[in-house]
């Protein structure tokens, strides 16, 4: 490591002890009210003590000659000791310290510190901090007056004597430009700073008689902080904006920059690195534009990292920086290593400019003329000879230690000449023919790199490379000459060698990401999350100061490139490139690297978001106005680095011989966000076609597109990655007039052409929309059409021969019941491909006051006084290509509708589960499972998802029975009673008493809805999954789990049986909902059909082999959900999706689970279990799992037995046969799910409910039919 080292270590010490003493005179009369005396006494008590203090150095053998940082004094704990001395107490610290910061932005104009005219002497100018070597050091560069001779630094306790020497003079200096002749440049380094600790600094130049004010600086947290990444400032002279986007109030782009500035330090950012171009001028560089870049007040306490770009190849960038293991030159330092390479360029098209090349060839005119080009005239070679362009090219490679991350920057400013065939042959173009000159300038990068890399092995987790002129852009230098030189003399090559993370360069004033590369070609999905990605990616940012913009496609320097660059579509050059302007599908004609690109007109920055082994990009476009800053979102991205998946859960019975099924946890996608109330990962679709996954981000509004494809089998789970969609704005801009309000669910058609996205609008009465989309093969989409669907669309289906696109559109009563308040329609709206048109088919034929009746004397729950078309809300839908069959859930209802008629062919009873005769754990006060039979209790199914299939050409329709409470505005149907205060259930005949329950159940409020027995105790859902056949004779529920889920789950995971999802305490859902079976899906494995349902609370997913529907057995369960805290893993599947292996991208079938609460995708292999013989089940047993858990559970809970299983829940026996009509024309398909989503939750903490079923059908007038239950043998 480099190493500066200072005289006068006793002088220093003395000065320190000083600064510890108290402020100086000056200091302290302003402070601390006091007047010019007695500062002046106190300051001569301290300059006593000072002088005492150098007295013992000396006379201890203490030596003027050893370095500063050995004498330097150290704070308690590491923080700064100069904070006590300055205030009273922490209260008025923090208001002393808002009010200098105010003063301080409110005093400058430049970043001058404030001081009376009669001590001009002090003036510190362009003062700006650079990083030091490692984290725990930062640089300071500033200007000091004329005749200076000595500076020092006073940095929280440390105080260190600054370096002073003369400005380097320019090859020209033109007094209208260069103002700054006579000042001193100061440099200092100040090491040993503790971690996420803020000091204060001040200079002096009189041995610390009188100080500049204060200012601070904020050292990074160890293992996270923040940085910003910008490029091209480009401060001009005269101000000037590109006037097409953002306008700074007074129409300068120095505004643009100091609002850019301002907002990245409001995001805490300790560090900006910057892609180069600071000032405008190439002529050797203008003081006045150095004034104006260094103007914000944020230059002295935030660390800049500039790289030289090709407007800063002038001493003035060298004596305006202090950078940090700069790399030294060969003739320049006796120790450099450093080559300077002489470039001949002089443009790209011919050879008329001079700010190109260090060393270009003079024409016969300007040889002849002696023409001088900024100070230099041709020499006895005929050349013009630039050398401090030269010396300027190779200096500014440096690196640093920042924490985990390894910053190195590189100096790409020069313009390598040569390997230019297509103007070989032009006499203006001298240049052209000679050997590629980039090639000794990318050695010197990797002399950099690996002097980089070996001082710090071992101690960084990223390599970072910031330079200038970006290889992998998309505007006017896409296909510049000296950018083709860079990569084909081994630039990128380079960053692969190395293996370099990001990218960060500039140049190109517009802003863009690539996908991540390797050997220059992609090497990586399309993708906005990353996971050990194999190659670096490149980001090229736009100007950050208003200053000047260019568009794709607009325009390039180099007009006859024939071979760069490389298209996406494969072609090559600059009019291939140029195409682009007119293309049906511009992106084909962008470089081949390029993944994203923007440009808005507008500065743009980026926030990395440095977390041990993962880095969160965020970049943004100011927007606004200067006068009222925003910032809006335009990218984001992550990447993780060695990131451990975790063993792979595997199924409970994987190997036994009574498991048919064996399940394996192979994969995961995981946003990056959890939320205890859900909503994070929703629902998940696959494209069979392609091998992307589609997955809704309720949180962010965001479609997640994750190529499960990639996906990988090793030792842990493997980590996918994905890409954010932004679907609000392309649908927002498709849309005219329609208000986005939430996207609830996707579908993706079978033939994997198009994606259908279910969008409710902003108002809850409003018309919904379902959006069309073009699926890509690389995972994106591209709009196509929006329908207008009924009201708060909740899930979205295609038919299984995609003629047609279901939704179900809840109309919920989101501001409840009073007087005034919508009740929006519940309606399903069936959307025909072929000619667009849609149909909203609706329950009104249910509204007259004899079907009603007919509705609730079939076991249907409506509410008193409600229309059935308002008060029925479809949920989820499973659809055959002639008739789909869609839940009403709160109205514990099925629904069928013929898809030729468009009309409801029959409304059924989803049943209840009857806790008469079927054990149920609803005590969570015992922390354990104890399950009872209650005489008066009934849990309502009230099913959420369903999903379709057939056996021997019936269709069988399979639904998880979750359960779902009204609660909106005031309005709540549930009913809580808490048995340890001696409260009962509604009925009154479940009491503490008679059933041991000593803590709380909820209770369905009964009396506000029409179709319950007032006799008897409701529960919301039933803890359960139910199958039924659709046949001529309606719905006949033909199998029921019962217990099962509760049973298992005890078994499986008993330390956790019944918690939440945001909690793992025992039986914390058992007096509400128990495992809440949400979602479901069925898929066939080797010659066995499967139901997968779905376990919101507990997590898991249950498998049952319903080849036989009537004698289905369980199969299988898996749970990825890590218990160990409260939400890890994959904790809340909403949505489940099966892949066909015929259908996967390998051969072998799988599951995805969407996980809402830890926002994750889990993958699933499903196999064959060859261990499985059918023997060894017994499917009795099978489906009274609690017969082994509670002996006595045949008894009630007063002991008396209960009643004959075959008997209803009202104690009568089942209903005969109904009148023959089926319930809908369709023969369905062998498999069909529905693939879909809850919208807005309603009564999250409520229960559930179970068994009975009847039923409805309405043709042309509505008539009752009834639904036969399949007996228990």
């Amino acid at each position: 490591m480099r190493k500066r080292w200072h005289k006068g270590a006793a002088l220093t010490l003395a000065a320190a002890m000083l600064c510890t003493s108290g402020f100086p005179a000056s200091v302290q009369a302003e402070e601390a009210g006091l007047t010019d005396e007695a500062a002046a006494a106190d300051a001569g008590t301290d300059t006593r003590e000072a002088d005492n203090l150098l007295q013992d150095t000396q006379e201890n053998g203490g030596s003027d000659t050893e370095p500063a940082a050995d004498v330097e004094n150290q704070g308690t704990n590491g923080a700064p000791s100069n904070v006590k001395a300055e205030t009273d107490s922490d209260a008025s610290d923090t208001e002393s310290e808002a009010a200098q910061k105010e003063a301080v932005s409110q005093s400058r104009e430049v970043n001058t510190l404030q001081i009376p005219a009669a001590e001009v002497s002090n003036t510190v100018e362009y003062l700006t901090l650079q990083p030091g070597e490692t984290s725990s050091a930062v640089n300071l560069n500033w200007y000091a007056p004329a005749g200076t001779e000595k500076a020092i630094v006073r940095f929280g306790d440390k105080t260190v004597d600054a370096t002073v020497r003369e400005l380097t003079t320019p090859t020209k200096v033109d007094a209208g430009k260069y103002t700054d002749t006579g000042k001193m440049v100061c440099e200092a380094s100040i090491t040993g700073l503790a971690a996420d600790t803020e000091y204060t600094y001040q200079i002096s130049y009189d041995g610390g008689q009188t100080w500049s004010e204060a200012h601070t600086y904020k050292t990074p947290a160890a293992g996270s902080f923040k940085f910003g990444f910008t490029s091209d400032p480009q401060i001009k002279e005269n101000g000037s904006t590109d006037g097409q986007g953002w306008q700074p109030s007074d129409g300068t782009n120095q505004t643009g920059w100091a609002t850019m500035m301002k907002k990245m330090a409001s995001e805490d950012v300790s560090l900006v690195v910057s892609a180069g171009d600071q000032v405008e001028d190439q002529s050797w560089g203008k003081s006045s534009e150095y004034e104006a870049f260094f103007a914000p007040v944020e230059m002295a306490s935030i660390a800049y990292a500039p790289a030289v770009g090709n407007h800063d190849r002038h001493y003035m960038f060298e004596d305006h920086f202090n950078l940090p293991n700069e790399m030294s030159v060969a003739g320049m330092d006796e120790n450099g290593v450093l080559a300077q390479v002489k470039t001949t360029f002089r443009g790209q098209n011919n050879g008329t400019s001079q700010s190109h090349g260090n060393y270009i060839q003079a024409t016969s005119d300007e040889i002849a003329n002696s023409s001088e080009s900024n100070g230099v005239t041709p020499n006895a070679e005929g050349q013009y000879d630039f050398a401090e362009r030269r010396e300027m090219e190779t200096k500014g490679n440096y690196y640093y230690l920042y924490d985990n991350v390894l910053f190195v920057t590189l100096n790409t400013g020069a313009y390598p000449g040569g390997n230019d065939e297509e103007n070989a042959g032009n006499a203006s173009v001298p240049s052209a023919a000679v050997e590629n000159e980039a090639k000794g300038i990318v050695d010197n990068f990797r002399t950099t790199l690996n002097a980089a890399t070996g001082e710090y092995a071992g101690q960084y987790q990223w390599l970072i490379v910031t330079h200038h002129k970006s290889s992998q852009t998309v505007a006017k230098h896409a296909a510049d000459s000296d950018i083709e030189n860079y990569v084909d003399a081994g630039f990128e090559k380079v960053m692969d060698e190395f293996d370099v993370d990001f990218v960060l360069g500039g140049h190109d004033h517009v802003y863009s990401r690539s996908y991540v590369l390797k050997d220059g070609q992609r090497n990586a999905e399309r993708l906005d999350n990353y996971h050990d990605p194999d190659g670096a990616i490149y980001l090229t940012g736009n100007c950050c100061s208003d200053m000047q913009y260019y568009t794709p496609f607009a325009s390039v320097d180099k007009e006859n490139n024939a071979d760069y660059p490389v298209l996406a579509n494969g072609e090559k050059g600059s009019q291939a490139y140029l195409k682009g302007q007119n293309a049906e599908n511009p992106s084909d004609y962008l470089p081949v690297g390029n993944q994203e690109w923007n440009q808005e007109y507008s500065p743009s920055y980026a926030l990395f978001d440095v977390t041990g082994n993962k880095i969160s990009v965020n970049v943004y476009n100011l927007a606004g106005d200067s006068a009222s800053p925003d910032s809006e979102l335009i990218d984001s991205f992550s990447v993780t680095k060695n990131a451990d998946g975790g063993a792979k859960a595997k199924g409970a019975e994987n190997g036994t011989s009574s498991a048919s099924l064996n399940l394996a946890q192979e994969g995961r996608y995981d946003a990056g966000m959890t939320n205890a109330d859900g909503g994070v990962m929703e629902i998940v679709g696959y494209n069979t076609v392609t091998g992307w996954a589609y997955a809704i981000n309720g949180q962010t509004g965001n479609l997640t597109a994750i190529p499960v494809k990639t996906l990988t089998s090793g030792e842990t789970v493997d980590l996918l990655d994905g890409n954010d969609i932004d679907m609000k704005s392309m649908i927002e801009a498709a849309c005219e007039g329609f208000t986005y309000g939430d996207m609830t669910s996707v579908a993706v058609s079978a033939d994997g052409t198009k994606l259908a996205a279910a969008i409710q609008a902003a108002g809850y009465t409003d018309s919904g929309r379902v959006a069309v989309f073009t699926c890509n093969a690389d995972g994106t989409l591209t709009f196509e059409k929006a329908y207008e669907t009924g009201v708060q669309p909740d899930m979205v289906t295609f038919t299984p021969d995609d003629s047609k696109i279901l939704t179900a559109n809840e109309g919920e009563p989101r501001e409840g019941y009073a007087e005034g308040a919508a009740d929006p329609k519940g309606t399903v709206t069936v959307l025909s491909l072929a000619d667009g048109s849609a149909v909203n088919v609706g329950f009104e034929t249910y509204d007259s006051a004899g079907a009603r009746q007919a509705l609730v004397n079939a076991g249907i729950v409506l509410k008193k006084g409600a229309d059935p078309s308002a008060d029925l809300e479809p949920e989820y839908i499973a659809a055959g290509n002639d008739a789909a069959y869609v839940t009403l859930q709160e109205a514990n209802a099925i629904a069928a509708i013929d898809l030729s008629s468009l009309k409801v062919t029959g409304i059924y009873s989803a049943g209840y589960e009857d806790y008469s005769t079927v054990a149920v754990d609803i005590d969570k006060k015992d922390e354990a499972y104890n399950p009872k039979t209650y005489e008066s209790l009934r849990g309502i199914r009230m099913p959420d998802s369903i999903a379709l299939y057939s056996v021997g050409g019936t269709d069988y329709v399979v639904t998880a029975n979750e359960g779902d409470s009204r609660e909106w505005g005031d309005y709540l149907n549930e009913v809580e009673r808490n048995f340890k205060d001696g409260e009962t259930s509604l009925t009154g005949k479940i009491t503490a008493n008679n059933s041991g329950l000593s803590g709380k159940v909820v209770f369905f409020d009964s009396s506000d809805y029409d179709g319950l027995d007032t006799n008897l105790d409701y529960l919301f859902g039933g803890r359960s999954f139910t199958i039924y056949k659709a046949d001529g004779n309606g719905l006949t529920e033909v199998f029921g789990s019962g217990s099962d889920f509760e049973a298992k789950t005890a078994v499986y995971v008993p330390e956790f049986f019944n918690c939440s999802n945001d909690n793992t305490d025992i039986d914390d859902r058992s007096g509400k909902k128990g495992p809440e079976s949400e979602s479901i899906t069925v898929g066939t494995v080797g010659d066995k059909t499967y139901a997968f349902v779905g376990l919101e609370r507990v997590g898991g997913v249950m498998a049952y082999d319903i080849t036989d529907p009537a004698n289905s057995v369980f199969a299988n369960y898996i749970n990825s959900r890590d218990f160990s805290a409260d939400i890890a893993g994959d904790n809340s599947p909403e949505g489940l999706c099966f892949i066909p292996a015929d259908k996967s991208w390998n051969g072998n079938a799988y599951l995805l689970a969407a996980c809402e609460v830890s926002g994750t995708v889990a993958v699933y292999n499903a196999a064959a279990n060859e261990a499985y013989d059918p023997g060894s089940v017994n499917p009795d047993d099978e489906q009274k799992p609690e017969d082994t858990q509670n002996p006595d559970s045949d008894k009630n809970p007063d002991g008396s037995q209960n009643p004959d299983g075959d008997k209803n829940p009202d104690g009568s026996q089942d209903p005969g046969a109904g009148d023959g009509q089926k319930p809908g024309a369709g023969n369905g398909t062998d498999v069909q799910a529905a693939s879909v989503k809850k919208a807005a939750r309603t009564g999250d903490s409520s229960d559930y409910g179970l068994y009975l079923l009847l039923a409805l059908a309405a043709a042309g007038s509505a008539s009752v039919i009834v639904i036969r239950r399949k007996k228990t043998q």
